[in-house]
Protein backbone atom coordinates (compact mmCIF):
# COMPACT_ATOMS: atom_id res chain seq x y z
CA UNK A 1 0.00 0.00 0.00
CA UNK A 2 1.09 3.69 -0.28
CA UNK A 3 1.22 4.15 3.51
CA UNK A 4 3.89 1.76 3.41
CA UNK A 5 5.54 2.39 0.60
CA UNK A 6 6.50 5.97 2.21
CA UNK A 7 6.64 5.11 5.69
CA UNK A 8 10.17 4.00 5.48
CA UNK A 9 11.18 7.62 4.26
CA UNK A 10 9.21 9.46 6.70
CA UNK A 11 10.86 7.17 10.03
CA UNK A 12 14.08 8.21 8.04
CA UNK A 13 12.89 11.93 8.50
CA UNK A 14 11.86 11.97 11.83
CA UNK A 15 14.97 10.04 13.09
CA UNK A 16 16.94 12.81 11.40
CA UNK A 17 15.23 15.33 13.30
CA UNK A 18 15.31 14.08 16.39
CA UNK A 19 19.04 13.38 16.32
CA UNK A 20 19.78 16.60 15.01
CA UNK A 21 17.03 18.50 17.52
CA UNK A 22 18.99 16.56 20.22
CA UNK A 23 22.25 18.28 19.38
CA UNK A 24 20.51 21.75 19.01
CA UNK A 25 19.49 20.99 22.80
CA UNK A 26 22.60 19.77 23.63
CA UNK A 27 24.63 23.35 22.05
CA UNK A 28 22.20 25.17 23.92
CA UNK A 29 22.80 23.84 27.26
CA UNK A 30 26.72 24.02 26.47
CA UNK A 31 25.70 28.04 25.88
CA UNK A 32 23.86 28.56 28.87
CA UNK A 33 26.15 27.80 30.77
CA UNK A 34 28.61 29.19 29.23
CA UNK A 35 26.68 32.89 29.81
CA UNK A 36 25.90 31.42 33.16
CA UNK A 37 30.02 31.80 34.03
CA UNK A 38 30.05 35.33 32.53
CA UNK A 39 27.14 36.22 34.78
CA UNK A 40 28.96 35.34 37.71
CA UNK A 41 32.30 37.25 36.13
CA UNK A 42 30.22 40.07 35.52
CA UNK A 43 28.77 40.11 39.19
CA UNK A 44 31.92 39.38 40.74
CA UNK A 45 33.27 42.12 39.25
CA UNK A 46 30.72 44.31 39.85
CA UNK A 47 30.62 43.84 43.83
CA UNK A 48 34.49 44.44 43.23
CA UNK A 49 33.45 47.63 42.01
CA UNK A 50 31.05 49.02 44.73
CA UNK A 51 33.78 48.26 47.19
CA UNK A 52 36.52 49.92 45.92
CA UNK A 53 34.93 52.83 44.19
CA UNK A 54 35.97 55.42 46.33
CA UNK A 55 39.80 54.54 46.59
CA UNK A 56 41.84 56.28 45.05
CA UNK A 57 44.75 54.14 45.20
CA UNK A 58 42.97 51.80 43.04
CA UNK A 59 41.37 54.35 40.70
CA UNK A 60 43.43 52.81 37.81
CA UNK A 61 42.63 49.35 38.99
CA UNK A 62 39.02 50.09 38.82
CA UNK A 63 39.15 51.46 35.04
CA UNK A 64 40.49 47.97 34.65
CA UNK A 65 37.94 46.30 36.13
CA UNK A 66 34.95 48.53 34.33
CA UNK A 67 37.12 47.54 31.03
CA UNK A 68 36.89 44.01 32.00
CA UNK A 69 33.10 44.37 32.53
CA UNK A 70 32.50 46.05 29.37
CA UNK A 71 34.26 43.35 27.74
CA UNK A 72 32.25 40.19 29.73
CA UNK A 73 29.26 42.74 28.34
CA UNK A 74 29.83 42.08 24.85
CA UNK A 75 30.90 38.49 25.26
CA UNK A 76 27.34 37.63 27.17
CA UNK A 77 25.54 39.75 24.53
CA UNK A 78 27.08 37.33 21.68
CA UNK A 79 25.93 34.65 23.89
CA UNK A 80 22.24 35.40 24.03
CA UNK A 81 23.01 36.13 20.15
CA UNK A 82 23.98 32.45 19.67
CA UNK A 83 21.07 31.05 21.94
CA UNK A 84 18.80 32.90 20.16
CA UNK A 85 20.51 31.75 16.95
CA UNK A 86 20.23 28.30 18.18
CA UNK A 87 17.07 28.65 19.29
CA UNK A 88 15.58 29.89 15.73
CA UNK A 89 17.09 26.67 13.85
CA UNK A 90 15.40 24.66 16.80
CA UNK A 91 12.13 26.14 16.19
CA UNK A 92 13.10 25.29 12.22
CA UNK A 93 13.43 22.09 13.02
CA UNK A 94 10.19 21.47 15.16
CA UNK A 95 8.19 23.10 11.72
CA UNK A 96 9.38 20.63 9.96
CA UNK A 97 8.97 17.97 12.24
CA UNK A 98 5.42 18.92 12.98
CA UNK A 99 5.21 19.29 8.74
CA UNK A 100 6.46 15.73 8.53
CA UNK A 101 4.07 14.46 11.66
CA UNK A 102 0.91 16.19 9.39
CA UNK A 103 2.22 14.08 5.94
CA UNK A 104 2.46 10.98 7.73
CA UNK A 105 -1.49 11.53 9.20
CA UNK A 106 -2.03 12.37 5.27
CA UNK A 107 -0.95 8.87 4.50
CA UNK A 108 -2.70 6.90 7.10
CA UNK A 109 -5.92 8.98 6.25
CA UNK A 110 -5.23 7.52 2.70
CA UNK A 111 -4.22 3.92 3.70
CA UNK A 112 -7.47 3.56 5.99
CA UNK A 113 -9.44 5.20 2.97
CA UNK A 114 -8.56 1.85 0.70
CA UNK A 115 -8.79 -0.61 3.51
CA UNK A 116 -12.35 0.63 3.66
CA UNK A 117 -13.03 1.21 -0.27
CA UNK A 118 -11.54 -2.58 -0.42
CA UNK A 119 -14.19 -3.65 2.35
CA UNK A 120 -16.95 -1.90 0.78
CA UNK A 121 -16.80 -3.65 -2.68
CA UNK A 122 -16.46 -7.04 -0.57
CA UNK A 123 -20.25 -7.21 -0.76
CA UNK A 124 -21.17 -10.36 0.85
CA UNK A 125 -20.79 -10.90 4.47
CA UNK A 126 -19.72 -14.20 3.91
CA UNK A 127 -17.54 -14.07 1.30
CA UNK A 128 -14.50 -15.44 3.94
CA UNK A 129 -16.61 -18.15 3.74
CA UNK A 130 -16.64 -18.43 0.00
CA UNK A 131 -13.17 -17.81 -0.17
CA UNK A 132 -12.23 -20.40 2.23
CA UNK A 133 -14.35 -23.07 0.80
CA UNK A 134 -13.96 -22.55 -3.27
CA UNK A 135 -10.16 -22.91 -2.19
CA UNK A 136 -7.87 -25.71 -3.99
CA UNK A 137 -6.42 -26.85 -1.13
CA UNK A 138 -5.35 -26.14 2.62
CA UNK A 139 -3.00 -24.22 2.16
CA UNK A 140 -4.85 -21.98 0.40
CA UNK A 141 -7.40 -21.47 2.12
CA UNK A 142 -5.31 -20.92 4.85
CA UNK A 143 -3.43 -18.31 3.30
CA UNK A 144 -6.54 -16.56 2.48
CA UNK A 145 -8.12 -16.67 6.13
CA UNK A 146 -4.26 -15.09 6.98
CA UNK A 147 -4.85 -12.29 4.21
CA UNK A 148 -8.19 -11.20 5.94
CA UNK A 149 -6.62 -11.27 9.39
CA UNK A 150 -4.14 -8.75 8.12
CA UNK A 151 -5.90 -6.27 6.66
CA UNK A 152 -7.94 -6.30 9.69
CA UNK A 153 -5.00 -6.10 12.06
CA UNK A 154 -3.73 -3.83 9.93
CA UNK A 155 -6.89 -1.48 9.90
CA UNK A 156 -6.38 -1.52 14.12
CA UNK A 157 -2.52 -0.54 14.19
CA UNK A 158 -3.66 2.75 11.31
CA UNK A 159 -6.13 3.67 14.19
CA UNK A 160 -3.89 3.62 17.01
CA UNK A 161 -0.86 5.06 15.41
CA UNK A 162 -3.11 7.72 13.98
CA UNK A 163 -4.33 8.50 17.35
CA UNK A 164 -0.19 8.88 18.77
CA UNK A 165 0.69 10.99 16.02
CA UNK A 166 -2.02 12.92 16.24
CA UNK A 167 -0.78 13.26 20.49
CA UNK A 168 2.88 13.75 18.76
CA UNK A 169 1.81 16.50 16.92
CA UNK A 170 -0.08 17.84 19.85
CA UNK A 171 3.01 18.02 22.66
CA UNK A 172 5.34 19.09 19.30
CA UNK A 173 3.28 22.04 18.90
CA UNK A 174 3.55 23.07 22.58
CA UNK A 175 7.40 22.48 22.44
CA UNK A 176 7.37 24.92 19.89
CA UNK A 177 5.39 27.48 21.93
CA UNK A 178 7.96 27.02 24.40
CA UNK A 179 10.60 27.73 22.32
CA UNK A 180 8.99 31.03 20.20
CA UNK A 181 8.21 32.15 24.14
CA UNK A 182 11.98 31.53 25.44
CA UNK A 183 13.08 33.01 22.04
CA UNK A 184 11.28 36.42 22.83
CA UNK A 185 12.52 36.62 26.36
CA UNK A 186 16.21 36.08 25.08
CA UNK A 187 15.65 39.18 23.03
CA UNK A 188 13.99 41.01 25.11
CA UNK A 189 17.81 40.06 27.85
CA UNK A 190 19.32 41.08 25.04
CA UNK A 191 17.84 44.51 25.15
CA UNK A 192 18.42 44.89 27.99
CA UNK A 193 21.95 43.89 28.45
CA UNK A 194 22.10 46.47 25.20
CA UNK A 195 21.04 49.16 27.75
CA UNK A 196 23.14 47.69 30.90
CA UNK A 197 26.19 48.09 28.17
CA UNK A 198 25.43 51.53 27.48
CA UNK A 199 25.51 52.60 31.12
CA UNK A 200 29.00 51.03 31.70
CA UNK A 201 30.56 52.47 29.14
CA UNK A 202 29.41 56.22 29.64
CA UNK A 203 30.93 55.06 33.84
CA UNK A 204 33.89 54.13 32.04
CA UNK A 205 34.69 57.48 30.04
CA UNK A 206 33.28 59.43 33.21
CA UNK A 207 36.69 57.54 35.18
CA UNK A 208 38.84 57.89 32.48
CA UNK A 209 38.09 61.78 32.34
CA UNK A 210 38.32 61.92 36.07
CA UNK A 211 41.37 59.93 36.15
CA UNK A 212 42.94 61.98 32.91
CA UNK A 213 43.59 65.10 35.44
CA UNK A 214 45.03 63.06 37.91
CA UNK A 215 48.08 62.89 35.57
CA UNK A 216 51.40 63.46 37.71
CA UNK A 217 49.38 60.91 40.02
CA UNK A 218 49.54 58.28 37.08
CA UNK A 219 52.82 58.99 36.34
CA UNK A 220 54.46 58.23 40.01
CA UNK A 221 51.93 55.13 40.12
CA UNK A 222 54.05 54.06 36.84
CA UNK A 223 57.43 54.94 37.95
CA UNK A 224 56.42 52.85 41.19
CA UNK A 225 55.18 49.89 38.89
CA UNK A 226 58.52 49.65 37.18
CA UNK A 227 60.37 49.48 40.03
CA UNK A 228 58.72 46.47 41.30
CA UNK A 229 59.15 44.94 37.42
CA UNK A 230 63.12 46.21 37.86
CA UNK A 231 63.37 44.37 40.95
CA UNK A 232 62.01 40.83 40.67
CA UNK A 233 63.56 41.37 37.10
CA UNK A 234 67.25 41.55 39.56
CA UNK A 235 65.80 38.79 41.71
CA UNK A 236 65.47 36.17 39.68
CA UNK A 237 68.44 37.14 36.97
CA UNK A 238 70.42 36.72 40.65
CA UNK A 239 68.70 33.55 41.24
CA UNK A 240 70.12 32.11 38.17
CA UNK A 241 73.19 33.33 38.17
CA UNK A 242 73.73 31.59 41.62
CA UNK A 243 71.96 28.51 40.57
CA UNK A 244 74.07 28.41 37.56
CA UNK A 245 77.27 28.71 39.50
CA UNK A 246 76.30 26.10 41.92
CA UNK A 247 75.25 23.14 38.84
CA UNK A 248 78.85 23.78 37.49
CA UNK A 249 80.54 22.42 40.57
CA UNK A 250 77.78 19.19 40.11
CA UNK A 251 76.31 19.48 37.07
CA UNK A 252 74.12 15.78 37.07
CA UNK A 253 71.51 15.52 39.47
CA UNK A 254 70.44 19.12 40.02
CA UNK A 255 70.04 18.76 36.57
CA UNK A 256 68.28 15.46 35.70
CA UNK A 257 65.88 16.81 38.56
CA UNK A 258 65.57 20.39 36.80
CA UNK A 259 64.66 18.34 33.55
CA UNK A 260 62.11 16.00 35.32
CA UNK A 261 60.09 18.85 36.99
CA UNK A 262 60.35 20.86 33.79
CA UNK A 263 58.83 18.08 31.79
CA UNK A 264 55.73 17.60 34.36
CA UNK A 265 55.73 21.26 34.59
CA UNK A 266 55.09 21.51 30.48
CA UNK A 267 52.42 18.67 30.52
CA UNK A 268 49.88 21.23 32.44
CA UNK A 269 49.27 24.02 30.30
CA UNK A 270 45.88 24.88 30.61
CA UNK A 271 45.31 22.66 33.36
CA UNK A 272 46.50 24.60 36.82
CA UNK A 273 44.39 26.85 38.97
CA UNK A 274 44.69 30.43 39.85
CA UNK A 275 47.16 30.72 42.68
CA UNK A 276 44.41 32.62 44.72
CA UNK A 277 40.66 31.94 44.93
CA UNK A 278 37.84 33.92 43.83
CA UNK A 279 40.64 36.32 42.34
CA UNK A 280 39.65 38.48 38.88
CA UNK A 281 42.43 39.00 36.38
CA UNK A 282 42.30 42.84 35.81
CA UNK A 283 46.36 43.11 34.05
CA UNK A 284 47.43 41.15 31.44
CA UNK A 285 50.83 39.92 30.10
CA UNK A 286 52.71 41.66 27.49
CA UNK A 287 52.66 45.28 26.25
CA UNK A 288 49.84 47.76 25.85
CA UNK A 289 49.01 51.26 26.27
CA UNK A 290 48.27 53.24 29.28
CA UNK A 291 44.54 53.75 29.64
CA UNK A 292 44.58 56.97 30.71
CA UNK A 293 48.27 58.17 28.91
CA UNK A 294 47.74 57.13 25.80
CA UNK A 295 51.10 57.87 24.90
CA UNK A 296 52.72 55.72 27.10
CA UNK A 297 53.26 51.86 26.81
CA UNK A 298 53.89 49.57 29.61
CA UNK A 299 54.97 45.95 29.93
CA UNK A 300 53.64 43.37 32.56
CA UNK A 301 55.95 40.38 33.18
CA UNK A 302 52.64 38.92 34.23
CA UNK A 303 49.52 38.76 35.48
CA UNK A 304 47.29 40.90 37.71
CA UNK A 305 44.59 39.44 40.24
CA UNK A 306 42.27 41.62 42.18
CA UNK A 307 40.76 40.30 45.22
CA UNK A 308 38.20 41.88 47.54
CA UNK A 309 38.87 39.99 50.97
CA UNK A 310 41.79 38.29 52.78
CA UNK A 311 42.91 35.23 50.53
CA UNK A 312 45.92 32.24 50.60
CA UNK A 313 48.08 32.03 47.82
CA UNK A 314 49.07 28.45 46.87
CA UNK A 315 52.05 27.61 44.81
CA UNK A 316 50.21 26.38 41.31
CA UNK A 317 52.53 23.29 41.04
CA UNK A 318 54.97 21.16 43.32
CA UNK A 319 58.65 22.43 43.62
CA UNK A 320 61.24 24.36 45.52
CA UNK A 321 61.40 27.64 47.36
CA UNK A 322 64.30 29.68 45.95
CA UNK A 323 63.97 32.62 47.63
CA UNK A 324 61.88 35.27 49.15
CA UNK A 325 62.67 39.04 49.36
CA UNK A 326 60.61 42.34 49.99
CA UNK A 327 59.53 44.49 47.22
CA UNK A 328 59.26 48.37 47.67
CA UNK A 329 55.81 49.32 47.58
CA UNK A 330 54.69 45.64 47.17
CA UNK A 331 54.86 43.78 50.31
CA UNK A 332 56.87 40.71 49.86
CA UNK A 333 57.57 37.65 46.97
CA UNK A 334 58.29 34.17 46.68
CA UNK A 335 60.01 32.61 43.64
CA UNK A 336 59.80 28.95 43.23
CA UNK A 337 61.61 26.66 40.83
CA UNK A 338 59.67 23.60 38.97
CA UNK A 339 62.23 22.15 37.08
CA UNK A 340 63.36 24.68 34.68
CA UNK A 341 60.50 27.00 35.24
CA UNK A 342 59.74 29.72 37.78
CA UNK A 343 56.75 31.03 39.44
CA UNK A 344 57.21 34.52 40.82
CA UNK A 345 54.36 35.35 43.36
CA UNK A 346 54.46 39.00 44.48
CA UNK A 347 52.81 41.28 47.19
CA UNK A 348 52.25 38.70 49.39
CA UNK A 349 51.62 40.25 53.20
CA UNK A 350 52.25 36.77 55.17
CA UNK A 351 54.37 33.95 54.66
CA UNK A 352 54.27 29.95 55.09
CA UNK A 353 57.03 28.58 53.60
CA UNK A 354 60.68 29.01 53.98
CA UNK A 355 63.94 28.77 51.37
CA UNK A 356 64.80 25.67 50.58
CA UNK A 357 61.87 23.96 51.15
CA UNK A 358 59.89 20.96 48.89
CA UNK A 359 56.32 21.93 48.46
CA UNK A 360 53.21 20.32 46.93
CA UNK A 361 50.64 21.22 43.92
CA UNK A 362 48.46 23.78 45.51
CA UNK A 363 49.92 24.25 48.78
CA UNK A 364 49.41 27.58 50.64
CA UNK A 365 52.62 29.51 50.65
CA UNK A 366 51.19 32.65 52.19
CA UNK A 367 48.69 34.47 52.21
CA UNK A 368 47.61 38.36 50.85
CA UNK A 369 45.62 40.73 52.79
CA UNK A 370 43.65 43.98 52.31
CA UNK A 371 45.50 47.05 53.80
CA UNK A 372 43.84 49.36 56.38
CA UNK A 373 41.50 51.53 54.52
CA UNK A 374 41.22 48.84 51.61
CA UNK A 375 38.68 47.50 49.88
CA UNK A 376 40.94 45.43 47.40
CA UNK A 377 44.28 44.15 46.87
CA UNK A 378 46.04 42.78 44.12
CA UNK A 379 48.52 39.77 43.76
CA UNK A 380 51.58 39.67 40.83
CA UNK A 381 52.33 36.48 39.24
CA UNK A 382 54.52 35.87 36.83
CA UNK A 383 56.06 32.75 35.22
CA UNK A 384 59.35 32.28 33.72
CA UNK A 385 61.22 29.71 31.43
CA UNK A 386 64.38 30.34 32.72
CA UNK A 387 65.52 33.82 31.82
CA UNK A 388 62.39 34.25 29.61
CA UNK A 389 59.07 35.00 30.51
CA UNK A 390 55.99 33.48 29.18
CA UNK A 391 52.01 34.27 29.28
CA UNK A 392 50.52 33.07 32.63
CA UNK A 393 47.23 32.94 31.17
CA UNK A 394 47.86 30.22 28.67
CA UNK A 395 48.70 27.80 31.55
CA UNK A 396 45.06 28.61 33.32
CA UNK A 397 42.04 26.35 32.68
CA UNK A 398 39.72 28.63 30.58
CA UNK A 399 37.29 28.49 33.77
CA UNK A 400 39.70 30.51 35.76
CA UNK A 401 40.63 33.52 33.38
Amino acid sequence: MFFIKNKFLLILVLIILLVVNNLYSQQINELSKKKKEIENEIEAISNLLKKTENESKNSLNNIRLTKKKIELKNSLIKQIDNESDQLNDKITLRKGKIDSLNQQIGLIKNDYKRIILFSQNSKNKNILLLLVFTAKDFNQAYKRIKYYQQIFNYKKKLVARYYGTINEIKNENEKLTDNINLLSKKQKEKEYEIVALKKEEGSFLQKINELSKKKSDLLIELEEQKKISKKINDEIKRLIEEEARRETENKNAPQEKRILLSNNFRDNVGKFMLPVSNGIITGNYGESFHPILKEVKIKNNGIDITISQKSDVFSIYKGEVRKIFKVPGSNLAIIIRHGRYLTVYTNLTGINVAVGQEINTYQKIGEINLQKGEESSILHFELWNENKTEDPLKWFRKSDK
